[in-house]
């Protein structure tokens, strides 16, 4: 697919090169790193303008920032171009997914150059010293490849960093509902979760704020594009461990989160989409035992099924959710 910049092109003249936001003193900050943001936008200009606003009070000055609209289908575009006219703004022209919708901005970052790749949810706003925090971190730490702030939300716990290897006694208490539970109790969240007020290694980081290191994302490859929703952060996780690297919580580095703002327009289509997610996850990456898929999905199918007692949108999506459930395709 080709994908549209900002940048209007001229018929028979050479095009330009689209110009990036760059924060005011950049030009006295060229022996720092170069940090690319990439926010992906889908129907909500206005928490991506909020973000970009607190993009420009950072205090990190190397930065640049590339906005993927995600075949919005109100007018973000024309409001984001209005309101940033120096945002290289990348048009996929359809919803893509968080996967191949990010990629699009990780690539543009690449391919200008960036020593980090931040990839940014767009419903959320930093503070001014979260890029330096990364930064100052990973130069220290060679092998750091993937960090992830501390995120301040209403219910920061749906985003704790996960500091245990995944199987199935993982899944079942940090990926359904008796999270709520285990989140509660001191013990068992130390076991689970990493709440620490210092640098430490994790195994899994929340995908609405990834800090990546740009050499190994090239080594490792960019987000695994088989899912639309969800997962994506699982697996690229993974996917860098396997290079060699680690996964580093760096709670020094903050951030505020809305949470969920683009896919909770999505309701039940988000569950099943998480559900098709998950189900590649496993058995692509984690090759979880037959037996433990099995209470996986009894687990999805309980918990649908009493969203489907309670709303009406659960239930007029049953049967994709059955279709979802019974998929039980194996990837190579």
């Amino acid at each position: 697919m080709t994908h549209k910049t900002t940048t209007e092109f001229s018929a028979g003249l050479a095009a330009p090169q689209p110009r990036v936001l760059v924060s005011p003193a950049a030009h006295i900050a060229q022996n720092q790193a170069r940090v690319y943001i990439v926010l992906l936008n889908w129907n909500g200009w206005q928490d991506t303008l909020e973000c970009v606003r607190s993009l420009e009070r950072m205090e990190y000055r190397n930065w640049h920032a590339v906005i993927v609209d995600n075949g919005s289908t109100d007018d973000s575009v024309a409001r984001l171009k209005g309101a940033c006219p120096d945002v290289t703004v990348v048009e996929t022209d359809k919803n893509l997914g968080f996967a191949a919708g990010n990629n699009v901005g990780i690539r543009y970052a690449l391919k200008n150059e960036a020593d980090y790749v931040f990839v940014l949810n767009n419903d959320t706003t930093i503070l001014p010293d979260t890029i330096s925090a990364f930064v100052q971190f990973a130069e220290k730490h060679p092998t750091a490849a993937l960090m992830g702030p501390r995120i301040n939300r209403r219910n920061p716990q749906r985003e704790w960093p996960i500091r245990r290897k995944l199987d199935l006694l993982t899944l079942l208490c940090a990926f359904t509902p008796l999270r709520r539970l285990i989140t509660r109790v001191p013990v068992m969240r130390r076991m689970f979760y990493c709440i620490a007020n210092h640098p430490s290694v994790v195994q899994f980081l929340s995908g609405s704020a990834l800090f990546f290191r740009a050499a190994a994302i090239e080594k490792a490859g960019l987000f695994d594009e088989n899912t639309f929703l969800d997962f994506e952060e699982l697996i690229i996780a993974e996917k860098i461990r396997q290079c060699g690297f680690c996964a580093y919580f760096i709670p020094q580095a903050r951030i505020f989160h809305k949470g969920s703002v683009s896919a909770g327009k999505l309701r039940a289509r988000r569950y099943i989409e998480n559900a098709k997610s998950e189900e590649y996850f496993l058995s692509r990456y984690v090759r979880l035992s037959p037996l433990g898929r099995s209470v996986v999905k009894l687990i999805r199918f309980l918990t649908y099924t009493t969203r489907a007692l309670l709303y009406r949108n659960y239930r007029e999506n049953f049967l994709e959710f059955m279709n979802a459930l019974r998929h039980t395709t194996s990837y190579s």
